[in-house]
């Protein structure tokens, strides 16, 4: 199991519930287990003309006619990145690895929608009880890394059985920044 030796950048083994998933991280795929995801890209903010990435404050922008309140994760900052739209309408298993390590573990049934409409550009009335909250903390997170300076690459695979896939990446690997196990009532 190797790319060829000059894209080989890590090899680990992850113990899991008594088990062994063997995974192997290049330049271009990562596999865990039977699965084999491609690199899609780092996620690269928009910066500036001095290349410092652009922070948004998105919520200032909605007429909160309601008077709701900024959701747990609302507050921002937040950056702008977007993916290739040869995603489009890509139904899959997304990943999110920064130094090895997993973060995050998605599904999707339209691949560049969730990541240039929902965790890429931050729409105002997301950041509201009522909205988005999940797109904001993300968005969070990978503006955080980012400017920690902790790339985050991004990986796909892309299946019709998503539900599944992610129930059992996100029950095996545990990655930190999914606060739940998916959706499980979705599994066929």
């Amino acid at each position: 199991l190797s790319c060829s030796n000059q894209f080989i950048y890590s090899l680990g083994l992850i113990e899991i519930l008594n088990s062994i998933f063997l995974w192997i991280h290049c330049d271009y795929i990562l596999k865990i287990g039977a699965l084999i995801f491609s690199h899609v890209c780092t996620l690269s903010p928009k910066s500036d003309q001095e290349g410092s990435i652009s922070e948004f404050l998105p919520q200032s922008r909605y007429e909160n006619k309601n008077g709701l309140k900024l959701n747990k994760y609302g507050e921002g900052p937040f950056c702008k990145f977007t993916i290739d739209k040869k995603y489009s309408r890509k139904t899959g298993v997304y990943v999110m690895v920064i130094e090895d390590d997993f973060q995050y573990v998605g599904e999707c049934d339209n691949f560049f929608k969730r990541f240039g409409m929902g965790y890429g550009t931050i729409s105002p009335r997301n950041c509201f009880d009522g909205g988005q909250p999940t797109n904001c903390r993300i968005n969070s997170e990978i503006l955080s890394s980012i400017k920690s300076g902790h790339p985050v690459q991004l990986y796909f695979f892309e299946t019709d059985d998503r539900f599944k896939i992610e129930h059992e990446l996100i029950m095996n690997l545990r990655p930190p920044w999914n606060k739940t196990s998916g959706k499980p009532s979705k599994i066929l």
